[in-house]
């Protein structure tokens, strides 16, 4: 069987690369909902794994917001969750949607330098 018969991502996915961690923040729907302080386990120009007790549904929209070391700017990028891992190391896969093109040339950039 083609192992990329099982490939669903309709957007661009650099190389996975393990130990990407960075602390985020995210917030489900509104803009009055609180925010959710939390950790990245993997995080590219597409999309991440947040590391979280609070997992929103499939399909929730988020704003996630990051701010990488090599900048200080902070960035807010709206997402969708695409599948959660439940369990005491559980968490959500989300995909990064409708972010600004600068954003993304900067945030791969800072990915880049990641060894």
């Amino acid at each position: 069987m083609d192992p990329r018969a099982h490939e669903r991502r309709h957007h661009f996915r650099g190389k996975a690369r393990a130990g990407r961690v960075m602390r985020v923040r995210f917030r489900a729907g509104a803009v009055e909902a609180p925010w959710v302080e939390a950790q990245t386990q993997d995080i590219g120009v597409g999309g991440a794994f947040i590391l979280s007790p609070v997992q929103p549904a499939v399909g929730a929209t988020l704003t996630v917001e990051l701010a990488p070391p090599s900048s200080d700017q902070v960035f807010e990028l709206p997402a969708v969750v695409r599948w959660c891992r439940p369990g005491a190391d559980g968490g959500i896969g989300v995909q990064f949607v409708g972010v600004d093109v600068d954003v993304l040339l900067e945030l791969n950039d800072y990915f880049a330098t990641l060894t």
